[in-house]
């Protein structure tokens, strides 16, 4: 079909969701797909995890803890030890998320699965949650009062911008991931959406382009969790932001 201009008109399923009661369904399907996933490898590396020479799901598991771990104990200090897990299970959850798109279509669409991190509403409801333990942090750290007093720094004039600040933390951090897992799934759909007309082109191109897909969902679920820890350091320091 062609638009008026003469080009190829292309229906790109991207935003498009199985909806019933107000809920994306397929959202919720594939973000349950992306924590069993998650939550069958670490009941499956508890059961066969090794002193000795470790695997190599276990030496990748083991790198993502260790750098975590890194990363808090110089953000935090060893004190917040506890911080690990939630900086592990965000990581894992998020790449598991974004890498569900590389799938065919697990619930409405046979060629294209969208992620689950494509979702605005997930990746919001991701960044409430990250910002509700930071703040919680904070007050535990400082004292309610101590945080109150946090957003009255000096200059005292800038209590507003501090505030504002806040509130844009979990916003920015949800519409980082989704911009970049939404476009990339619009990427995916066009070069599927190519091969009646351009089989040739998108039987080579659309692999190489889920694997750069792979590479950035690699690089988010990083940015997510790294933003994470920060924010537990921000939220803690004495010396405000």
């Amino acid at each position: 079909m062609l638009d008026p201009a003469g080009l190829l008109a292309v229906n790109i399923p991207v935003g498009d969701h199985v909806t019933r009661g107000g809920l994306n369904l397929d959202t919720i399907w594939t973000t349950a797909v992306a924590s069993a996933v998650v939550l069958g490898m670490g009941f499956y590396l508890r059961s066969r995890a090794t002193a000795g020479v470790p695997g190599r799901l276990q030496l990748f598991w083991e790198t993502i803890v260790g750098w975590v771990q890194d990363q808090v104990e110089s953000s935090l200090g060893p004190q917040y030890r506890r911080v690990v897990p939630l900086g592990v299970a965000i990581f894992m959850l998020v790449l598991a998320a974004n890498w569900i798109e590389i799938l065919p279509g697990l619930y409405h669409n046979t060629d294209y699965a969208p992620a689950p991190t494509a979702d605005v509403n997930l990746t919001y409801a991701m960044a409430i949650v990250v910002f509700v333990l930071t703040n919680a942090a904070g007050i535990r750290s400082r004292g309610f009062g101590g945080y109150l007093k946090n957003f009255f720094r000096k200059p005292v004039a800038m209590f507003p911008l501090h505030i504002i600040e806040e509130i844009a933390k979990p916003l920015t951090l949800a519409l980082r991931l989704f911009g970049n897992l939404f476009s990339g799934g619009i990427m995916i759909a066009l070069l599927i959406s190519f091969i009646p007309k351009f089989y040739a082109f998108s039987i080579i191109f659309t692999p190489v382009w889920k694997l750069f897909d792979m590479f950035i969902g690699v690089i988010q679920a990083f940015i997510f969790a790294l933003l994470t820890i920060l924010y537990f350091q921000f939220a803690t320091e004495e010396g405000g932001h």
